[in-house]
């Protein structure tokens, strides 16, 4: 079981050659497209979890300063393992650039995060903070205040947020939580299932396949013992060449399906099912 192995039976399941090419900016799943956590077995629980703003003024208090346009956000229920984040905010305007900073919470002292240009207006906007928000649960920095500046991309001049933002933004983050099977020892003997997961963020897939984070192929190992294969002896006693007849192997004898949401390009997300990806069933054959 390879990853390369994965990665060519997906682009064939899915009629392409090779992947697509990679995307400046990770797109959005449609909300159309979106569904609610699944438990998938060998595998674990998605989730996606939406952290609203805590205060209802847009505006932080730190010992240094009053930071105006700003938003304050508890991370606690964030404990899993963080596949991707974004803030999310609804426009009311286009032609305007949106900065995002990591506000200090002594002095008040901005970072930058990242920007995004807005040239349409559209149901919602977001940009990735994956890695910040990765960064801030691995301190263990529960409350983060982000302060967002918007700029008109004509003028320059930058302008009020209440102007332009329908409500206060908020975190859209997807956790992936596995199950207790996948990795947990096994007590199997023999001819036995062994947990192999694909994480499309490892291999740098993450930007055109948006769900699931990974899956579970799997892949069998273990000993078939040639007397206890009752399949085995009923041919090797019916047939005249008993050489002629293979050895039993350990081979998969189920298969699952995956449901998957992809991004062939920034305007063409479509959800799609993939059969046979997953092996979760072993047999000696």
């Amino acid at each position: 079981m390879t990853v390369e192995r994965q990665k060519r039976q997906v682009l064939n399941a899915l009629g392409l050659s090779s992947r697509p090419p990679e995307f400046f900016q990770r797109p959005t799943i449609p909300y159309s497209l979106r569904s609610v956590p699944k438990h998938d077995i060998y595998g674990g629980v998605l989730e996606k979890i939406t952290i609203e703003p805590i205060q209802t003024s847009w505006s932080c208090t730190t010992p240094g300063a009053i930071v105006l346009d700003c938003f304050q956000y508890f991370l606690k229920s964030i404990n899993s393992e963080i596949v991707s984040a974004s803030i999310v905010f609804n426009s009311k305007s286009s032609n305007i650039s949106v900065i995002i900073y990591e506000v200090d919470e002594l002095f008040g002292d901005l970072q930058y995060i990242d920007r995004l240009e807005i040239k349409e207006i559209l149901e919602n906007n977001s940009i990735d903070i994956s890695s910040s928000i990765q960064g801030w649960v691995k301190k263990r920095q529960i409350r983060k205040m982000i302060k967002i500046e918007i700029v008109n991309s004509v003028t320059l001049n930058v302008v009020d947020l209440q102007d332009i933002l329908n409500s206060p933004p908020h975190f859209e983050v997807e956790t992936f939580q596995p199950n207790t099977l996948s990795s947990g020892k096994s007590d199997c003997i023999g001819c036995c299932i062994v947990p192999f997961y694909v994480n499309f963020t490892e291999i740098g897939w993450n930007d055109w396949i948006l769900s699931p984070p990974g899956f579970y192929a799997n892949y069998c190992s273990g000993s078939c013992s040639n007397e206890l294969d009752e399949n085995y002896q009923m041919m090797k006693l019916s047939s005249k060449d008993q050489s002629m007849i293979p050895e039993p192997s350990c081979a998969p004898n189920y298969y699952g399906s995956i449901d998957m949401i992809v991004a062939l390009t920034p305007l063409d997300i479509r959800k799609t099912r993939i059969h046979g990806m997953r092996a979760l069933s072993c047999s000696c054959t």
